[in-house]
């Protein structure tokens, strides 16, 4: 046998153990009984300012939490002043509406949907909607962009509802925040930025009941965000227009090449309507490939309702919770999955007791990870231009791993709400995969933030603008002409800089234009009279220039 006929046996014995050990994974939790409470769908969120998540649990009269501390749980229950008039039956999102630091709540009923505002240890002062809405998914991103959070909320049997938020607790609902189409049957929202031009884009999953095959209403929608305040609906030119009843959507990268992939959960409603389940892999070009038939993951497994994803097993690759038949899927790295039985399907996820694995609560009950070998790094965003959490910021890990890379997202799946606080896992102690060289935060507002060489197994605070990592590389050879001007600016770069992303801030610092660089020209027609600054990035190349529209 020569020697390289020994080295290919050896490789090939290689990748079998490598396989094998991956497959034959586990992620085991432990079972603890919460104190018992009547309410509505679960939610982990940081409610008292502390960078850890506690516990929420709201019923139609009652905000339940437990907040987390060094030695355990800490149990309140507050009475909204007002008392809110619904339960959020159908969903419950999170986040800082007003700016004070303290997480508030969006309620989701059956009728209507009830904003309550955190005033900390006074408890919570309460904003029933009047307008009628059967609430699906809740979920608060900055859709205008003016650095404070809205909602966007799921109609059942009508448009869905945009609700617009001025900062200081006045939220009223308004379809010109963003127009979607005026069709029921919206199951499932999550904001994403597909593209990976630095802004969000909008992902409605949708499902008509008593609906066939082909009808409009149970079309999925991708809005993209074009960068200047509107929003244009490319789902069919994307391939991810599925129209089989679909009930919860992930994205998210499954196989960190540093896109977002898909996976998309469908249900039959007893055979009348059967399409399969569909993983949709990111091309890189902004088109997707359904390669579900080979991951190992049954396409015809249908009747899920949730579907969300994290790393349970903190090894660097996402997993996938779901209400199939195998509730975990557990990625092996390779663009395949195992499946593994759990004792439950859903629920919120977040590190409810700070040792560095993601828990689940599911109504009274607590599933603690038992993991307790791989690394991790935790990051807690805190905005300052964007809105205080960070939501809508895109967080890149970089190091001999490669690339990973999460959003901060206020409202997942189809009900729950999980936390704000980012978690990455990074594999087994003291080997390569647990080097982190850097960490990058995209902020909603267009501030880069980058922590070089940070400390691992510990949650890493990041106040926007602390850094500004990529200041220090600016290179200021960008020419653009004609300056002065009226509607176009051309560009003249010393490197082709087609596929950049580009950011035009006003004399303020707010960003006021977003997009991707398609040809030598950038249309500014649409902006007011005054001065501009234009930030070009492209991979590591950093370029920018002031300009004046007339």
């Amino acid at each position: 046998m020569n020697r390289r006929t020994t080295l290919m046996r050896l490789k090939a014995i290689f990748f079998v153990l490598f396989i094998t050990s991956a497959v034959s994974a586990q992620v085991s939790f432990t079972p603890e009984s919460l104190s018992a409470f009547s309410g509505g769908e679960s939610c982990i969120v940081d409610m008292d300012n502390d960078q850890l998540d506690d516990i929420v649990r709201v019923s139609g009269t009652t905000v339940n939490i437990l907040f987390q501390t060094a030695s355990g749980f800490s149990e309140q229950s507050f009475a909204p002043s007002p008392q809110q008039q619904n339960p959020p039956n159908w969903s419950i999102a999170a986040g800082d509406l007003d700016g004070d630091g303290y997480n508030d709540l969006f309620l989701g009923g059956t009728s209507r949907g009830t904003f309550l505002f955190n005033d900390s240890a006074n408890g919570f002062s309460t904003d029933n909607q009047s307008d009628y809405i059967f609430c699906q998914r809740s979920t608060f991103a900055d859709i205008d962009d003016d650095g404070d959070l809205d909602a966007f909320v799921c109609h059942d049997v009508d448009e869905s509802h945009p609700y617009r938020n001025d900062g200081n607790r006045n939220i009223v609902m308004d379809q010109t925040l963003i127009e979607t189409a005026d069709l029921p049957g919206n199951y499932a929202a999550i904001w994403v930025d597909y593209d990976n031009d630095r802004d969000i884009d909008l992902y409605i999953t949708k499902c008509k009941v008593n609906s066939s095959p082909g009808d409009v209403e149970r079309t999925n929608l991708m809005y993209r965000n074009n960068g200047d305040g509107t929003y244009t609906e490319v789902a069919e030119s994307l391939g991810i227009n599925d129209n089989a009843q679909s009930w919860a959507t992930v994205f998210d990268d499954l196989d960190n090449d540093g896109d977002m992939d898909m996976f998309i959960v469908n249900h039959d409603f007893s055979n009348r309507y059967y399409k399969n389940n569909l993983i949709e892999n990111n091309n890189g070009i902004v088109t997707f490939t359904d390669i579900i038939g080979t991951t190992g993951i049954a396409a015809d497994d249908l009747g899920s309702w949730e579907n969300v994803v994290a790393d349970f097993d903190n090894d660097g690759d996402l997993d996938i919770l779901s209400e199939l038949s195998k509730e975990l899927y557990v990625n092996n790295g390779n663009n395949t999955f195992t499946g593994q039985d759990l004792s439950f399907n859903d629920g919120a996820i977040g590190d409810i007791d700070n040792d560095g694995d993601i828990d689940v609560v599911n109504g009274n009950t607590l599933y603690r990870n038992d993991n307790t070998t791989n690394d991790w790094i935790k990051i807690h965003t805190i905005g300052v231009e964007s809105n205080s959490n960070g939501i809508g910021a895109r967080i890149e890990l970089t190091g001999t791993f490669g690339k990973q890379m999460r959003e901060v997202r206020s409202g997942q799946g189809f009900r729950h709400m999980s936390s704000l606080t980012t978690h990455f896992g990074l594999g087994p102690s003291n080997t390569t995969r647990a080097s982190v060289n850097a960490i990058t935060i995209y902020w909603p507002s267009g501030t880069i933030d980058i922590i070089n060489n940070p400390s691992i197994n510990t949650t890493i605070n990041v106040t926007e603008g602390q850094t500004l990592g990529l200041e220090d590389t600016l290179i200021n050879n960008l020419i653009i002409y004609p300056n002065p001007t009226n509607n176009v600016i051309n560009l003249n770069a010393s490197a082709n800089m087609l596929g950049a992303v580009y950011t035009i801030f006003d004399a303020n610092g707010r960003r006021v234009m977003n997009a991707k660089l398609q040809s030598s020209q950038i249309n500014v027609s649409k902006l007011s009279s005054g001065n501009y600054i234009l930030r070009l990035i492209s991979g590591e190349k950093i370029k920018t220039q002031k300009f004046i529209k007339r």
